[in-house]
């Protein structure tokens, strides 16, 4: 790992979760990858699946953001002649469904457990209709009280005959339909209810899962008209060679749904479609009716030598022999980076290529961390157009769809270098880090070799505009790590963590103490006079922790400037202290 970038690595997030991937007009954005969102009025029969009325006014599709949870529960309650008025479980369930979204994500968990206590009171066919639903819907502990309110003496006249039937429908099978590029899989859901003699037809419940945001579940959408869902996927796929369609047992599905499920849950303002909230609750009531027991293979080890492995392929790959031969050392170092990011972020898939995981990664990831060396940027472009030759070949990928992510990289990889320098791009870690290097010429200067001594004299990356000429901000950093005591740190979270330890009383430092390691951490960040620097990498690599090289430089620093003053110290001297270090040092030899 590059000194360099050891500063930024923990800042590391998915290009999602900044950006939201969007197909782009590449000759594939046009094209059908599976069934698709009905749009406003398709199945009208069935309509919403929040039921007709769901989002009018005073109804549960305002929510109740900004309102106590039992005026909430009224405004539910006034709308449930709507429920009753519906003719169908599946509407019905629509509509509930749409209720219990109102509430996802908010901080309290007041609304449900109000909502059932409300309608208990209440009674009427539209109150105790509404509790089926929530005993067949709600999360959980929501739906034991739902439940447990329906074993109440309410009446139970004048409520609808479908309410008994409420959660009552099966996942009959489920299918997926999966892209070349693997950006999207479509999985559908084929439910019916087991009384066939009420004449209900089987429905579909589609999830889009979007794996360049993490593999959230990102929209839900629904028909009553399953076979005709069934149809049309079939349709799509045998039209397109790019997609396929698979039957998923019911076990694993129960399994990648749940994981997609709870990735939107911990997403943060993921960008859903417009039916989600709505559609939730019932997609989630469907998967815990699937069995258990299902297994799902995690993606396969990529070890360090590993990946080393594969990007060395790629530079002696003829993909690659068509660069130039100055753009060879930038083949390698940013195929390092785009396989550590496949590998730990997109599932185990470093050789993955999409216009979306690539212009997240290019316009989004790398400017955030900032982990590709400056001077490879100019080259980014035609490496970038090398890498997706060399991986449609290894992955096999059609001619078509390696000509449809070319045509995208040449849209948005000239805009790479502009980006890449642009500060409004970067994440605090670089931010950071940059200020850290801001005096540096970046074509004179090893920023690695500079970056790691500034990082050894300070023991942590100081906050954006830090000023080293500052004297309090430099007392303050110094005196900070000196409570650290012998802790010796090689990042910012240990030097954070060391600081809590046990809540130990630590020794406060004197301000001898403090303007020794002073002057040393000046030195060092200015490497004047570079010996210090020298001598610093001397006695760590004979054993000694940073804090006593830290000590020992200091001692040295001390006795070749007997009037305090660093600037005027005799060059001659400090060099023959610095050479006599460890031995006239008295804190004796390590360990």
């Amino acid at each position: 790992m590059s000194p360099r970038s050891r500063g930024r690595r923990g800042d590391r997030r998915r290009p999602s979760d900044t950006r939201r991937a969007r197909r782009r007009e590449d000759g594939r954005a046009g094209r059908p990858t599976g069934p698709h969102t009905p749009g406003p009025g398709a199945d009208a029969a069935f309509g919403q699946l929040g039921g007709q009325g769901a989002g009018s006014a005073g109804g549960p599709g305002d929510g109740p953001t900004g309102h106590p949870a039992a005026e909430f529960a009224a405004e539910v309650l006034a709308a449930t002649p709507q429920l009753t008025a519906l003719t169908s479980p599946l509407q019905a369930e629509g509509f509930v469904s749409s209720v219990i979204g109102t509430w996802w994500q908010l901080p309290t968990q007041a609304f449900g457990p109000v909502l059932v206590a409300e309608a208990r009171r209440a009674g009427g066919a539209g109150a105790v209709a509404l509790l089926y639903g929530l005993a067949a819907l709600a999360e959980p502990p929501v739906a034991e009280l739902a439940r447990s309110a329906l074993d109440g003496p309410a009446s139970r006249d004048g409520v609808p005959a479908w309410a008994e039937r409420l959660g009552s429908a099966r996942v009959e099978r489920c299918l997926a339909v999966s892209e070349d590029l693997g950006d999207n899989t479509q999985y559908i859901l084929v439910c019916a209810y087991p009384d066939k003699e009420h004449g209900d037809e089987p429905h579909g419940l589609v999830v889009l899962v979007d794996h360049n945001l993490g593999g959230i579940a990102k929209d839900v959408w629904a028909t009553d008209r399953a076979a005709e869902l069934e149809s049309q996927a079939q349709a799509t796929v045998a039209a397109d060679p790019d997609l396929t369609l698979t039957e998923v047992d019911p076990a694993d599905a129960k399994i990648i749904l749940g994981e997609a499920f709870a990735a939107t849950d911990e997403a943060v303002e993921p960008p859903l479609g417009d039916s989600f909230r709505d559609l939730r609750a019932a997609l989630l009531a469907r998967l815990r009716t699937l069995p258990d027991g299902g297994s799902v293979p995690e993606p396969p080890p990529w070890p360090d030598a590993r990946r080393a492995q594969l990007v060395q392929d790629f530079a002696a790959s003829p993909e690659v022999a068509e660069l130039s031969p100055a753009d060879v050392d930038a083949a390698r170092a940013f195929a390092k980076e785009l396989v550590d990011f496949g590998c730990e972020y997109d599932r185990g898939q470093p050789l993955r290529v999409s216009p979306v995981k690539l212009e997240g990664y290019l316009l989004g990831w790398l400017p955030r961390t900032g982990l590709l060396d400056r001077r490879y940027v100019d080259a980014v472009p035609a490496v970038l157009t090398a890498w997706v030759r060399y991986a449609g070949r290894r992955n096999d990928l059609s001619t078509s769809s390696v000509e449809g992510v070319l045509a995208a990289v040449r849209a948005f990889a000239p805009r790479f270098a502009e980006t890449y320098d642009d500060p409004s791009a970067w994440g605090p870690a670089r931010t950071a880090v940059e200020s850290l290097l801001a005096d540096l010429d970046p074509d004179q200067d090893n920023a690695d070799e500079v970056f790691e001594r500034r990082m050894f004299a300070l023991n942590r990356v100081p906050a954006p505009g830090f000023d080293v000429t500052d004297d309090d901000a430099v007392a303050t950093l110094v005196a900070d790590d000196l409570r650290v005591g012998s802790e010796d740190s090689d990042s910012t979270e240990d030097a954070e963590d060391a600081e809590d330890w046990d809540g130990a009383e630590v020794a406060e430092p004197t301000s001898r103490e403090i303007a020794a390691r002073t002057a040393v951490v000046r030195c060092l960040w200015f490497d004047d006079p570079p010996q210090l620097w020298a001598t610093a990498q001397r006695l760590l690599d004979a054993g000694y922790a940073r804090a006593e090289v830290l000590a020992a430089l200091a001692y040295a620093l001390a006795d070749a400037t007997p009037e305090g003053e660093v600037k005027g110290a005799d060059a001659v001297r400090l060099r023959e202290a610095l050479d006599a270090l460890p031995g006239s040092w008295r804190l004796g030899a390590p360990e």
